[in-house]
């Protein structure tokens, strides 16, 4: 049984602790959690025959988190994960409502100090809980369009459905018919249900979670490149001064005709100078200047230095709150600078972009989104990488959003981005909180609006 609490609680960390901000990677992590805690009750019961009341009490505790807060984990995971509920006011309240039956267990059919519950009554709804929650996620993972998203859904249930029947079956069905022990097999299924899910995170992801290793990879791919890159350049630097430096001695000379022949060259040497400088410049390692400065001062500078291009723009700037940070300007309002010239060019007729700067968990964010055409799932784990970009224009090397994770990393913040195909796409900027100085509300909050009004 020990083993069972360990390994419950070691899948619950490691899903927790790599992909806190995401709602289902949470609610899968409690699952754990309080599976745990039951496993944890069953060590306890072992050793309480004369024990003192705090054993008793922390029994009674365990034993009530393991029977009903995994029931209740397991209803809500369901819900999450099937995304069947997008509003989130109504969302909060079918969790109350779901709450409802935990709280009469609790109050009406569990003893105290001697735990015990009523396990017909815990049947008639724990397992309604399980079997609708587990429909939910087949029918998630049977409805992705996403193939990336599909597998991730399918493997997660691989893992999730078999263990949650067999622990209902074991852990309630057979004791509300007074058939007990048979439980005890549950630590076994556990023990495959941890190879699988060691195998799905390392290999494909599991409830996001391979974004980790992910970055791993983004970060291994960067530093070849970079490596790669610049030994390139100088190589590519090297032939193009020799031709600069022949083009120029026969300019001088008497050429006659060949003279426009000559200005290519040195035309198109310039060129490449141009192109490898361009190119070296998003990839080099980069040293930060940092200093105090305020955000909202930064965004606005940013966008006047779009000017004259982005007054064709419905641009809207939300200010939620205001805070001076410390970090780098210059590299910031690159970054800034970036998102911006990527949205406008992402965009057809009508263009939109909103700016909204807001606070969550105590860090700093700062959204970027565009009513462009969106990209696809598929793609979007791929915006970050260096050479990859959607756009077929002429010059574009896919580094500019290379270069704004590069900054954000350097920062020890973060990148993200959200596309839906038809709706646009919002890259969420994220300051940590060892660099927000002075966070409060702003006293400009209201919508602040530049170029044509729209919302």
């Amino acid at each position: 049984m020990f083993i069972l609490t360990a390994l419950l609680w070691a899948m619950s960390l490691v899903l927790f602790l790599t992909y806190p901000e995401n709602e289902k990677t949470r609610w899968g992590s409690f699952i754990g959690f309080f599976g745990g805690f039951g496993g944890l009750s069953v060590i306890l019961s072992y050793y309480l025959d004369g024990s003192s009341s705090y054993l008793q009490l922390i029994h009674y505790i365990t034993s009530s988190l393991g029977h009903y807060g995994t029931a209740y984990a397991i209803m809500i995971f369901g819900l999450v994960f099937s995304e069947i509920i997008k509003n989130k006011k109504r969302s909060f309240i079918w969790k109350i409502i779901l709450f409802i039956p935990v709280i009469i267990m609790q109050i009406y059919f569990t003893e105290f100090p001697q735990w015990q519950t009523h396990h017909v009554f815990l049947s008639l709804w724990v397992v309604p809980y399980v079997f609708i929650s587990i429909g939910l996620m087949v029918y998630a993972a049977y409805t992705e369009k996403s193939i990336t998203s599909k597998r991730q859904k399918v493997y997660t249930c691989l893992v999730v459905v078999p263990t949650l029947l067999f622990a209902v079956f074991t852990n309630i069905i057979l004791e509300a018919f007074g058939i007990f022990g048979v439980w005890m097999l549950n630590p076994w299924v556990i023990a495959i249900a941890f190879v699988l899910f060691v195998y799905f995170i390392i290999k494909y992801g599991f409830l996001g979670v391979q974004v980790k290793f992910e970055k791993q990879r983004r970060d291994f791919t960067m530093k070849a490149v970079t490596s790669g890159t610049a030994l390139l350049n100088h190589s590519i630097k090297n032939e193009v001064a020799k031709i600069d430096l022949l083009a120029n001695d026969l300019k001088g000379s008497k050429i006659g005709e060949n003279q426009e022949s000559v200005d290519m060259i040195l035309k198109s040497a310039n060129h490449l100078f141009e192109l490898s400088s361009r190119i070296q410049s998003k990839l080099d390692i980069m040293e930060l200047k940092e200093t105090e400065f305020n955000i909202i001062d930064l965004v606005n500078s940013s966008v006047e230095l779009l000017q004259p291009q982005i007054s064709t723009v419905q641009l809207k700037k939300l200010f939620e709150v205001d805070a001076n940070i410390y970090a780098d300007p210059i590299h910031l309002q690159e970054t800034l600078l970036n998102l911006m010239k990527n949205a406008m060019e992402a965009m057809g007729d009508n263009k939109q972009i909103k700016i909204r700067v807001y606070q969550l968990r105590r860090k700093l964010h700062i959204d970027v989104a565009d009513n462009g055409k969106g990209v696809n799932k598929e793609m979007q784990a791929k915006m970050l990488d260096p050479f990859f970009s959607t756009k077929k224009k002429v010059g574009n090397f896919g580094l500019g959003l290379t270069y704004c994770y590069n900054v954000m990393t350097k920062h020890n913040g973060s990148i993200k981005v959200n596309s839906q195909l038809g709706e646009g796409t919002t890259i969420t900027l994220t300051i940590p909180r060892n660099r927000v100085i002075n966070l409060k509300s702003s006293s400009n909050s209201k919508k602040e609006i530049v170029g044509e009004s729209y919302g």
